[in-house]
């Protein structure tokens, strides 16, 4: 997951679901919505999902300062889009969200096992952390929306490179600091710049082969010329 993190709901219907692992449990408690719905509005693995979610240590947690919120989608404006099942999010959200309808408000607990393990995440998600998700299941589709194009959005310059300077202006507007570790691991050649083969983020269509191929067929009318 990229780093890729909704507000606690009133409970009405509460129903409670709990998936046994190892020593600890994932906990998914739905607050308000439907509990049951039709296969159309059901998420199931595989399918692509729209949700708002704000994350938080949970009271539970023997590491980190509990009840501390270190990421919610509702500070983007933007629901958080993926798809199901593929391994795209922590295994908590794989497991927990499955059988969930559209318009269901839940609080995912999720152990460390679930979530980052004893590794953690940044500076706010110590390893061992048991973390607790508030979600608003805003839409299931059998097909995803188009992947943004952040490498795009990044490359302010258009030089087809992302130097510290234009991914530092990123985190920037965010509001944040660009965590600790991201540009070693993202500049794998070591030249000061993060290409669009080493970008690991979303970038849309392969556009960068496409311009290639188009300049490869440019170049031979020229020669003919």
């Amino acid at each position: 997951m990229r780093f890729s993190i909704a507000t606690l709901f009133a409970a009405c219907l509460v129903a409670e679901y709990k998936v046994a692992h190892a020593a600890t449990e994932l906990s998914v408690t739905v607050n308000e919505g439907p509990t049951e719905c039709a296969d159309d509005e059901k998420v199931t693995s595989g399918r692509y999902l729209q949700m708002h979610y704000t994350g938080s240590i949970d009271e539970s947690s023997e590491a980190g300062e509990k009840g501390k919120v270190f990421d919610s989608s509702l500070d983007r404006g933007n629901t958080f889009d993926f798809q199901i099942g593929q391994g795209q999010v922590i295994q908590g959200w794989d497991d927990g969200l499955v059988g969930l309808c559209k318009g269901a408000k839940v609080t995912l607990v999720i152990p460390p096992e679930k979530g980052y393990g004893e590794s953690g995440a940044g500076d706010d998600i110590p390893g061992g952390a048991t973390l607790k998700f508030d979600v608003e299941v805003v839409d299931v589709t059998d097909e995803g929306t188009p992947e943004p194009n952040l490498f795009e959005e990044l490359d302010t310059n258009n030089d087809n490179k992302l130097d510290k300077d234009e991914v530092g202006a990123y985190f920037t507007k965010m509001g944040d600091e660009m965590p600790e570790g991201l540009w070693d691991s993202e500049d794998q050649d070591k030249d000061g710049f993060i290409s669009w083969d080493e970008f690991s983020g979303p970038k849309g269509e392969a556009v960068a082969d496409i311009d290639e191929d188009n300049v490869e067929g440019q170049g031979d009318v020229e020669a003919e010329l």
